[in-house]
């Protein structure tokens, strides 16, 4: 459906300043009805279409285009992210990167998939300098004085830059200012592969607050077990950047 609707370039600009297309309402308006007819008593939390309160039978998570700018102007960084929340944690996931042939895949106490093949786990230990480290210039400019190793690389599409760290084409990712739905399939992916996944200051990331607040203020990371890598939590009250 994506791939179809990309040739029309029916973009617009929504009130944040952000992009979206056809595809993006178009595909989420498929998923609220196609998903909860797979778990009968879920809702949906999706994009474009807003927040529903958890169901009887869960709460569904949908990024319709994760990387709307990527795909609308002809990037192949961009994809399409579900993931399965009830009882404070995400049961399940998926993302999809057409452009690249990948479905990642994962099921809690499962493993994780790529187009069927398992996934190796992702390797413990330190972020090297020479390995890459996914974060973005707002990170950047909040951080810019304090020491962040690796390289950064930056993708503009969250989907992308996981898969990149299930792969382990990089070492890790940080997320600033990030929503649940475009987060919520990469945990359970990540935490299938044995990464290490909390705020980068160390503390715990809980997935039932996050539900209340509806999005994820403080930088978290998606990273090797046992790096070490923490960083004081500095606040900027800055409003949320659709990527």
């Amino acid at each position: 459906m994506a791939r179809r609707l990309r040739a029309e370039q029916n973009r617009q600009l929504k009130p944040d300043g952000s992009l979206v297309t056809a595809a993006d309402r178009a595909i989420e308006s498929f998923l609220r009805i196609e998903l909860p007819r797979l778990v009968p008593g879920s809702t949906v939390w999706g994009e474009e279409e807003g927040f529903e309160s958890p169901g009887q039978a869960g709460l569904w998570l949908v990024d319709p285009v994760d990387g709307t700018s990527n795909y609308s102007f002809g990037s192949p960084l961009w994809g399409v992210s579900i993931a399965h929340y009830q009882n404070g944690a995400i049961t399940m996931g998926c993302i999809a990167l057409p452009d690249f042939d990948e479905i990642y895949s994962a099921g809690a106490g499962k493993g994780a998939y790529l187009n069927g093949e398992r996934l190796s786990p992702i390797p413990a230990g330190p972020i090297e300098p020479f390995q890459l480290l996914s974060y973005d210039d707002g990170f950047l400019r909040d951080y810019q004085h304090h020491p962040i190793p690796g390289k950064m690389r930056y993708a503009g599409a969250y989907v992308v830059e996981a898969a990149f760290v299930f792969r382990q084409s990089f070492r890790g990712l940080i997320s600033y200012k990030a929503n649940l739905y475009d987060v919520a399939a990469s945990l359970v992916i990540a935490g299938e592969l044995g990464a290490e996944i909390r705020y980068l200051d160390g503390t715990r990331l809980d997935l039932p607050p996050i539900i209340e607040a509806r999005c994820i203020t403080k930088p978290f990371l998606i990273g090797p077990a046992g790096s070490g890598f923490t960083l004081p939590f500095v606040d900027r009250s800055a409003k949320l950047i659709k990527r």
